[in-house]
């Protein structure tokens, strides 16, 4: 019986110019194939970056020098996030042996820093990852629920009645505040703590970015809150979504009822817009924020999870 080719590694390093129309291209062809989004916002528009001082790095395997799979790992606040994205029957796992090719040729850069934090985020229609994780040294250590509720006329219209008052944000006046306000919400986050001027530009000049779905309170004076609205457009699995992208109240306005303002904000403006679906990501063991969602109506759709790489696996 003949053996199937062997893949092998075609790249391991920072995405550079060469390779990056490549990889752009794989990665746009396997979500056409699958029907759905495969990369996170964020490791696409790190991808995307031209100009960024910490470019991603990337682990990419061909067989019959044909591309086949990728690895890709973003910097986040004091880690790495690492995505894979392979071209396989989505009724089946992809084949073992390309899938330790790619992450271990990241892990293999990445481990050069000490110590090294890295995160591997699977996707609720990626179960295959939970089962090849644990053998290439990555421990579950994180899930993260989609919630969402059906923006009705009966919800629109609480939203709006429970709703902070805001505006949107102004590109070139409003980033230093947010910043401030963001970083000091979500100082021990490891995807949205942190973050510099250069990554909230590169979202502020993605194509789904609108200045006006991202909410600031109050409406003068200083930044207090803010909600930040995303819409996704629909897909072949999913109808059209507006989601709560990143909501954060100042530390110093905790425990006075903004938060739960700022989300009826978001999606009243989302209402508005003509959205019917609202949807949002929490961690499961958040248990407040768990509260204050299924307060107003909302329920678990889905849960992604995330491994954190312990090393190499013992031989």
């Amino acid at each position: 019986m003949t053996q199937p080719p062997a893949p092998s590694l075609a790249f391991a390093g920072p995405v550079e110019a060469e390779i990056r129309p490549a990889l752009l291209h794989f990665c746009d062809e396997v979500e056409r194939h699958h029907g759905h989004r495969i990369l996170s916002d964020q490791l696409r528009l790190d991808v995307l970056d031209e100009t960024s001082s910490h470019p991603p790095v990337v682990a990419m395997a061909e067989v019959d020098s044909v591309l086949a799979a990728v690895s890709i790992a973003s910097r986040t606040n004091e880690g790495w996030t690492l995505e894979v994205v392979c071209q396989h029957d989505h009724a089946l796992a992809p084949a073992r042996d390309i899938i330790r090719l790619v992450v271990n040729g990241v892990t293999d850069l990445l481990q050069r820093e000490n110590p090294v934090r890295i995160t591997w985020w699977a996707r609720a229609h990626d179960p295959w990852v939970e089962h090849i994780a644990s053998a290439l040294g990555f421990v579950e250590y994180r899930r993260l629920h989609q919630m969402r509720i059906s923006l009705t006329i009966e919800n629109a219209a609480r939203f709006h009645d429970g709703a902070a008052e805001t505006r949107g944000f102004i590109v070139g006046s409003d980033e230093h505040e947010w910043l401030s306000v963001n970083n000091a919400a979500f100082a021990d986050h490891e995807e949205q703590g942190g973050w510099t001027h250069e990554q909230l530009e590169r979202r502020v000049r993605a194509p789904w970015f609108l200045a006006d779905d991202l909410r600031l309170h109050p409406v003068s004076g200083g930044i207090t809150g803010f909600c930040w609205t995303k819409r996704h457009e629909p897909d072949l699995h999913e109808p059209e979504l507006g989601e709560i992208y990143a909501i954060a109240v100042d530390p110093s306005q905790v425990g006075q009822g903004l938060g739960k303002q700022m989300v009826m904000a978001g999606f009243s403006h989302l209402a508005r817009a003509g959205i019917f679906i609202g949807m949002l990501y929490v961690d499961a063991d958040n248990t407040a924020a768990m509260a204050l969602y299924e307060s107003i109506g909302m329920e678990v759709h889905h849960t992604d999870r995330a491994y954190r790489w312990s090393g190499p696996p013992s031989a």
